[in-house]
């Protein structure tokens, strides 16, 4: 009889578990596109089964998982005992909005990021969304792994932040969002990119009861992203490497007409600018403008000092460079030669700035030549009959080396030609 292994049956083939042959490697990675409170329950399967998910490099770590506070925390104090000396390349913690009342903050979270950090992870991501912020504690963040770090509704204190920079010399990307942020000079050499945003208007109001200077002094930064951050006036220091940048300022962003600050200034280099006012919505419409035209004024002063943005190539920009004359417009497009698309959203101008709108004598109008020959796009997004639209596009087409794509679109506020004229 001979000895060769016969062909397995239809019913072995059927039945022969493929999954589990596959080698460690293969099911770790697929282990990584599940929570780790699933990848865990994998241990049961079978003994092949049983030890693979403590060699999974990315946790993923969803709070709303569980139905109790106790549940949670017993669960990460185990995994982090069982899971032992393994490296870690990313961890993620974070609670869904409005799903679960589990939340991440417990007196042993810092245990669990501190281990994180002794494991060499390379990404951190802390993202609370209960209605209690994170304490991050700012002792553990020792670490020449770590690059990335993400928080999201995090205390964090200007102490933390000074020893981020100085404890994590790899970090390369920073975001803060919706969180207590009590710093207000970020220095670092290796930063390459850095977002901060408040949605929530609470946060400086609970933070800075008064103006200060938020400093960003990175000369290795790539990518600036700042919005809603109310009391903290953006001062730029050493960002000539800063490639695209968001910046939506608030209304009380500058404590008064006077006030210097370095923004445009600051960015020579940008390729992609946005530089925008905050949104507001309707029952915004009866505050004082004051502020409004105070930012302005700033904004305005501090382009008056820029030379030229020879890399700029996409720009929008708001009611802060035409809400009175085009003539801050006009100077920004001199300083832009090789722009390529111009996007201006303009909200309603009302009192003063209307009325010198409107009765601006001709023999005033201020120089509007310049040159863009590499100009495409035009978007105009504004209100109803609003009456600097046509003065924009004459002095477009004016000056435009050959015809560009205009583009004019409502805003999502209607108003009446009444409400507009008066």
């Amino acid at each position: 009889m001979s000895n060769k292994r016969m062909r397995p049956t239809v019913l072995e083939a059927s039945t022969y578990d493929f999954i589990s042959s596959l080698p460690d490697e293969s099911l770790q990675h697929i282990l990584c596109f599940m929570t780790t409170r699933e990848a865990i329950q994998t241990c049961v399967l079978s003994t092949r089964w049983r030890h693979i998910w403590k060699s999974v490099q990315c946790l993923e770590i969803k709070a709303s998982e569980f139905t109790s506070k106790m549940g949670f925390v017993n669960f990460m104090d185990n995994l982090v005992l069982r899971r032992g000396c393994v490296p870690l390349d990313s961890l993620r913690m974070y609670t869904l909005y409005q799903h679960g009342n589990v939340s991440l903050n417990h007196h042993n979270a810092n245990m669990w990021v501190g281990y994180a950090l002794r494991r060499n992870v390379r990404e951190l991501h802390i993202c609370e969304h209960y209605s209690e912020y994170f304490d991050l504690d700012h002792s553990s963040f020792i670490s020449s792994h770590l690059k990335i770090l993400r928080l999201r509704n995090v205390t964090i204190s200007d102490l933390f932040i000074e020893k981020l920079f100085s404890g994590c010399p790899a970090l390369q990307d920073l975001v803060m969002i919706d969180c207590c942020v009590y710093a207000t000079r970020f220095s670092s050499t290796s930063l390459k990119n850095l977002t901060f945003i408040s949605h929530s208007p609470d946060n400086g109001d609970s933070v800075h009861d008064d103006y200060k200077d938020l400093v960003i002094d990175t000369p290795s930064l790539v990518s600036l992203h700042l919005e809603c951050l109310p009391f903290l006036a953006p001062c730029l220091v050493n960002v000539s490497s800063v490639a695209k940048a968001y910046i939506r300022l608030d209304d009380m962003s500058f404590p008064c007409f006077d006030t210097k600050y370095n923004i445009l200034s600051g960015l020579s280099n940008v390729t992609k600018l946005k530089l925008l006012n905050e949104e507001y919505d309707d029952e915004d419409e009866d505050e004082d403008d004051s502020f409004r035209s105070r930012k302005n004024e700033v904004l305005k002063r501090d382009l008056r000092r820029c030379q030229s943005f020879n890399n700029l190539k996409k720009l929008s920009v708001d009611d802060w460079c035409v809400d009175v004359d085009l003539s801050a417009l006009i100077y920004l497009l001199r300083c832009s030669p090789i722009i390529e698309k111009l996007t201006l959203h303009l909200g309603m101008i009302e009192g003063l700035a209307w009325e010198q709108w409107m009765s601006y004598p001709q023999e005033e109008t201020p120089d509007l030549s310049f040159s863009c020959e590499r100009l495409k796009k035009v978007k105009i997004i504004c209100v109803q009959d609003d009456k600097r639209v046509p003065a924009i596009v004459i002095a477009i087409l004016a000056n435009a080396n050959s015809l560009p794509e205009i583009v004019i679109k409502p805003s999502k506020h209607v108003w009446r030609k009444e409400e507009i004229s008066a």
